[in-house]
């Protein structure tokens, strides 16, 4: 038995970088993967190396931060599901439910890519972070941005996502228009495990909020003119 734990791992040592680039940073409570090509999920550890084509699954009140080289981190909440596709190139994460916050640490060559894919929407990300749900039972998404863009499309129709707007996406419909985000920033603590959020937080780029209008000042009255003071007219005399 000790021989087959000592080969597995020298496999896994002999992997080609790119291929051993997906990594389970940090963990908190239960998290699965299941091998591409097999069936059964098994549980991994903090360091766990995973390859593309893997599946992973966070259980309840759990926290799974993956590292994905360092092109980008991918923080995953509670009750989730998805699968790691595509190459280091052209990577494609695959949500079939689950909570996410995605940030990009590198700016992609011509010919890469980083999509997320729930099973309402495809999001493209060109921008450095954001946040995003597939609902479980609805099978709706919502997205909100917190840097740079991020294109989604559905149904055939794209929108932009920026820092401080939101979108959802209801399952078989095209995203709705942009809308001021009531996700803010402080939300992504709850991502957070052992105090971090693997540095995706300096990402951020949540625009300020705008000013106030001052109003104009009120138009001064100019001052009355003063009365001026003349003599008073002689008395008439009275009749005799």
């Amino acid at each position: 038995m000790r021989t087959l734990l000592l080969a597995a791992q020298l496999a896994v040592l002999a992997l080609p970088a790119a291929a051993r680039d997906a990594v389970l940073v940090k963990a908190s409570g239960k998290v699965w993967v299941k091998a591409e090509g097999t069936e059964k999920y098994l549980s991994v550890k903090e360091g766990a190396q995973l390859l593309y084509g893997d599946s992973v699954r966070v259980g309840k009140r759990s926290i799974a931060q993956l590292s994905l080289g360092e092109k980008a981190a991918v923080l995953v909440r509670e009750d989730s599901e998805f699968l790691i596709g595509g190459t280091a190139e052209q990577t494609e994460l695959d949500f079939s439910f689950g909570e996410f916050l995605v940030g990009l640490r590198q700016k992609l060559g011509l010919r890469q890519s980083f999509r997320v894919r729930t099973p309402t929407a495809v999001a493209a990300i060109r921008g450095t972070l954001f946040w995003g749900k597939a609902d479980k039972k609805t099978k709706s998404t919502t997205y909100a941005g917190f840097g740079g863009k991020v294109v989604v499309e559905a149904q055939g129709r794209m929108v932009e996502v920026t820092p401080g707007t939101t979108v959802t996406v209801a399952f078989g419909q095209p995203p709705s228009q942009p809308a001021p985000s009531t996700v803010t920033l402080d939300y992504a603590g709850k991502f957070m495990v052992d105090g971090t959020l693997q540095g995706l937080e300096a990402l951020a780029a949540e625009p300020a909020p705008a000013a106030a209008p001052q109003q104009a000042p009120a138009p001064q009255k100019a001052p009355a003119p003063k009365k001026r003071r003349g003599k008073k007219p002689d008395a008439e005399p009275e009749p005799k």
